[in-house]
């Protein structure tokens, strides 16, 4: 691998990182409380209930994250399922 290949593959694995790590920073309580319980199989309208969030809220949350992983390189697409492996991953939940 030639040294520029190696700089290139460094601050690729550095702009992931910070990525990763910027969406963790801003993840507030409730947010990660509606990432537990989603992954112990609740569905977005017991999750607000739950919470006592609105529906909206819930699921403008979750589309959101899907969208910040899948544009930052995070996830390999758009599921909610590889968000759940990423804050697993990531110690989120």
């Amino acid at each position: 691998m030639s040294t520029k290949a190696i700089v290139r593959y460094r601050k690729q694995g550095r702009i992931l990182r910070q990525a990763n790590q910027r969406i963790i920073d801003t993840l507030s309580g409730d947010q990660r409380r509606a990432l537990r319980l989603s992954r112990e199989g609740y569905t977005p309208g017991e999750i607000a209930r739950e919470l006592a969030l609105s529906p909206e809220y819930t699921l403008h949350f979750m589309t959101g994250l899907v969208q910040r992983l899948t544009h930052d390189g995070l996830i390999p697409s758009p599921e909610w399922g590889n968000v759940l492996l990423w804050a697993e991953q990531a110690n989120v939940i």
